[in-house]
């Protein structure tokens, strides 16, 4: 009951945050269109492994590598850990209209940023092909900040989308030599809400959200991606890499770019159109270790975003180690951990039959690399998967 009621709370937050004036606001943070919760435990370093159906948003190529299919339905929330007493605190001192409780409460909040995330969908990943469908995937972040005078800044995302992937081995580069190519097209709908308030709007009106100044818009945009395996030699010193098998992998997501030039006008006529995705680049590799008792061990180390507006050394560099262990083919999971732009990650998932939980906890930098600032986030995902 306490889960939910912090999955309800994030939403009423995200509806209930007053603005002025319609205005994209700062926001440092780089916000990832899918994210899998799995991945988020081992510091989001997945780009070379994806060896579930989160292949179609990590990297289309793996789908190539499958063995056999998956079906996966999942509902998953959570987002920072203060999420739900700054709200309580946010909505009382709104509605005491005392501007000074408001004024304190965000000036002892400068430089934090709220994060919440709820997302429900349905993925079926094949040898070669998948396909998603995503009709929710709702991001609130609620930051603090002072320019003229202490305001709060509010971003909101509710993406549908829709995707399909299909992916294949080139043969052309000889024996041993094992690449792997894919592509994923996906449609995506958003509805996008950016603006700012301060404590003098904030106390005098607690109910300020009006979804007719968002800005909404449709896109069909694809991703690229690549998986190489190299020839291990049986001599020499790079024979040792027998024992870490490496794969490398390249990304190229939103290689479009181009906005969203469709407009199916569901909140409002004159809506204007949300901001581009923004063309990423995503590099990674994992180690995969020999197996042990019931554990297969993998190292992964990735650089993500390349190209986003935000982008820094920091803010790019993933890495993890997974602990997958299989008792059964009916019961299994796993243990990891590792490093999210940095800040420390951990992650545990066990399946049995049917159902599968996945629960992790990360640290995002929603700061610059000269002031950075941590936002602690935890996510909690309940899946049927078959």
């Amino acid at each position: 009951m306490k889960w939910i009621s912090f999955l309800l709370t994030c939403l009423f937050v995200s509806v209930s945050v007053s603005v002025s004036l319609a205005q994209e606001v700062v926001d440092f943070s780089i916000h990832q269109e899918f994210v899998n919760t799995r991945a988020l435990g081992m510091g989001n370093a997945f780009t070379a492994i994806a060896d579930d159906y989160s292949a179609i948003f990590y990297n289309p190529a793996a789908l190539a590598r499958r063995k056999d299919g998956q079906f996966h339905l999942f509902l998953k929330g959570g987002g920072d850990t203060s999420y739900p007493s700054f709200v309580s605190d946010l909505t009382n001192a709104s509605n005491s209209n005392n501007v000074q409780a408001v004024f304190d409460l965000i000036e002892a909040n400068y430089g934090n940023q709220y994060n919440a995330r709820l997302s429900l969908g349905g993925v079926w990943v094949r040898p070669h092909w998948g396909i998603a469908v995503i009709p929710v995937d709702f991001s609130s972040d609620i930051g603090m900040h002072q320019f003229v005078g202490p305001q709060v800044n509010v971003n909101v995302r509710q993406d549908t989308t829709i995707s399909y992937s299909y992916a294949r081995d080139v043969k052309w580069l000889g024996e041993g030599h094992h690449l792997s190519v894919g592509i994923t097209g996906k449609v995506i709908n958003r509805i996008h809400f950016s603006d700012s308030v301060d404590a003098g709007t904030l106390a005098s009106n607690s109910n300020f959200f009006d979804l007719k100044r968002a800005t909404e818009g449709m896109t069909l945009d694809f991703d690229l991606g690549a998986l190489y395996t190299p020839p291990i030699p049986e001599k020499g010193f790079l024979k040792w890499f027998q024992y870490v098998k490496p794969t490398f992998a390249f990304v190229i997501r939103n290689v479009g770019d181009y906005g969203y030039p469709v407009n199916l006008n569901l909140i409002s006529e004159n809506s204007d159109k949300p901001p581009r995705l923004q063309r990423r680049i995503d590099l990674g590799s994992v180690w995969d270790l020999p197996d042990f008792w019931v554990f297969d061990p993998h190292f992964s180390f990735d650089i993500r975003d390349i190209l986003h507006e935000n982008w820094d050394v920091k803010k790019g560099l993933h890495m993890g180690a997974e602990f997958f262990w299989k008792m059964a083919s009916w019961w299994k999971g796993y243990w990891s951990a590792g490093i999210n732009q940095g800040y420390w990650t951990l992650g545990v998932g066990a399946k049995l039959a049917l159902f599968q939980i996945d629960l992790a906890t990360w640290g995002e930098e929603v700061s610059t690399l000269s002031a950075p600032k941590e936002s602690r986030r935890v996510m909690l995902e309940l899946s049927l998967d078959f």
